[in-house]
């Protein structure tokens, strides 16, 4: 968005204007009236331009506006936009479509946003989805193998939350990855339709939450998550995905060997899944391997007709012990069944055992 000059914004905010009252002031999507308060002398700034058109201007503008291109115009309009940004910054907030009209450019915004002097370092900054479907445009392409997939955002920022207005209600056409270390959620959406995972969590100190939401639909994974990543999942469902709903995996990267042997050094990766449910899949309902550990909790969850396995849990002797532990009051051998293969399949010195609650 090109900077607009200061008469420029003048002239539009005239041509919208039709009172000259101060109390005049409704517009943009998002209002700080703290800031429209602000005290500035307008008379010695700006040649005597009336303040109810410089409160107008503060009242028409988006974040984006006000942190991308305003406050880079002059030290006038930094001055006259500090009070809301400092609002802003202690809950920020950003929605769709009011403050940008595309997924993509809200996460761009959002890093933007989070490598500005006032961000407070580990605040979460919450994206608002509308109703509605969000097309995913775009790839990203896997370090570790360079596998394409399509229509997926990698979440550029840590601390970032997605929240959708319920499942069904807001979905997504695409996937997410979250890796290096960032934190990320999401609520109330349905995520469907990737080229190949539906969310993706990698690497140490990795985090994700999902809550109310629906993964489906994807040609790979449901979810997939590896590397020494942990993963929480809360009243969600994974179905119809074209190989596993929920996979989780030790390391996949060899070290201390110049020949590559996979799986030689595992991390641990970390699921915790609570009143979810995972059916119709094309593989296994929930698997685990390389040293994985999978905590299954509440009443509702639930394992059931996927084309191959319930619970599958596979680990190698290098790895650690893979293990799904499946918690009261959840009851093992009620929550996994009319799978085709096995209701619950163990390979390799994997486990999957019934605890008492957590």
């Amino acid at each position: 968005m090109a900077a607009m000059t200061e008469a420029e914004m003048l002239a539009a905010l005239a041509s919208r204007s039709d009172s000259d009252s101060d109390s005049d002031v409704g517009g943009g999507s998002i209002v700080s009236p703290a800031a429209t308060e602000q005290q500035v002398n307008l008379v010695r700034l700006q040649d005597g331009i009336p303040i109810y058109l410089w409160r107008r201007s503060i009242s028409f503008l988006t974040v984006r506006e006000q942190a991308v291109s305003v406050r880079g115009m002059s030290r006038f309009f930094r001055e006259c936009s500090d009070v809301y940004m400092q609002n802003f910054w202690s809950e920020p907030i950003l929605h769709i479509p009011q403050d940008a009209s595309s997924l993509e450019s809200l996460m761009e915004m959002s890093q933007r946003l989070t490598e500005q002097e006032g961000y407070v370092e580990g605040t979460t900054v919450v994206i608002v989805l509308s109703s509605g479907v969000h097309e995913v445009v775009g790839s990203w392409e896997d370090p570790e193998d360079g596998e394409v997939m399509q229509k997926t955002l990698s979440v550029p920022c840590d601390n970032l939350s997605i929240v959708g207005q319920g499942e069904g209600e807001t979905i997504v056409d695409g996937g997410f990855v979250v890796m290096n270390g960032r934190k990320a959620s999401f609520e109330g959406l349905t995520v469907k339709g990737s080229s190949g995972c539906g969310v993706i969590a990698s690497g140490a100190g990795t985090k994700i939450l999902l809550k109310n939401v629906t993964v489906e639909q994807c040609e790979d994974y449901g979810v997939y998550a590896y590397d020494g990543a942990e993963f929480f999942a809360t009243d969600c469902q994974f179905h119809q995905n074209g190989s596993c709903g929920v996979s989780v995996f030790g390391s996949t990267t060899s070290v201390g060997s110049t020949t590559p042997t996979w799986f030689q050094d595992c991390l641990p990766t970390h699921a915790h899944l609570t009143n979810c449910t995972s059916h119709h899949n094309k593989q296994d309902g929930v698997s685990a391997e390389y040293g994985a550990v999978v905590d299954l909790m509440g009443e509702g969850t639930s394992v059931h007709d996927n084309e191959r396995d319930g619970l599958f849990a596979s680990g190698f002797a290098d790895c650690g012990r893979t293990t799904i532990n499946v918690y009261q009051p959840c009851v093992l051998n009620d929550m996994s069944h009319g799978n085709k293969n096995q209701n619950i399949n163990m390979e390799s010195g994997g486990i999957v055992q019934q605890k008492d609650s957590k």
